[in-house]
């Protein structure tokens, strides 16, 4: 599948707005989580969580190198500050699109649970560890704020693009002609 320097191709938006679904998926049932009670409930919840979370690691999984090998370059007459911001920014979500999934699976390991992909049990990544627990129990509540941060200025970026400056930016990654 090719793109064009104004147009993503159609599995570049695919995955864009699988991943966006996901993302905001696994921050809405983790906010969800940390206001329920310990109960079987809650227990089905996590379950759900770190499966999607799994899936959400192999969609960047996926998701760099179909970026890589489609790269689109910015609109013509874009600033170069702001091609270096939307790069900055780029990189950042895709780094925290790394960083969650790893960090629930080895905060889940670190404290002796299991992590499974919708029943399939996957290989443990680490032993169990309080200190480890701690440390990924951290980055990955102070991550989930991160990539809302992040999630925010994107989603703001693309919304000035469209509503503001009028140009084709948000329309590249929407399945429209």
């Amino acid at each position: 599948m090719t793109q064009s320097a104004d147009q993503f191709n159609t599995a570049t938006k695919i995955i864009h707005w699988l991943s966006a679904l996901v993302i905001f998926g696994l921050l809405a049932v983790g906010f969800i989580m940390e206001g329920m009670p310990r109960g079987p409930e809650k227990f089905e919840l996590i379950g759900l969580h770190k499966s999607i979370g799994v899936l959400a690691l192999l969609l960047i999984i996926i998701r760099i190198p179909v970026r890589i090998m489609n790269p689109v370059g910015p609109l013509p007459g874009t600033p170069r500050q702001d091609v270096i911001k939307a790069k900055a920014l780029q990189g950042l979500l895709y780094l925290m699109m790394l960083v969650m999934p790893v960090s629930g699976m080895l905060m889940s390991q670190s404290a002796g649970y299991d992590v499974a992909f919708f029943g399939l049990p996957l290989p443990a990544l680490m032993a169990e560890s309080e200190g480890a627990h701690e440390f990924f129990e951290a980055v990955h509540g102070l991550g989930a704020w991160a990539l809302i941060l992040l999630l925010l200025a994107h989603i703001g970026a693309a919304l000035l693009h469209h509503f503001k400056m009028k140009d084709d930016t948000l329309r590249r990654m929407t399945f429209k002609k």
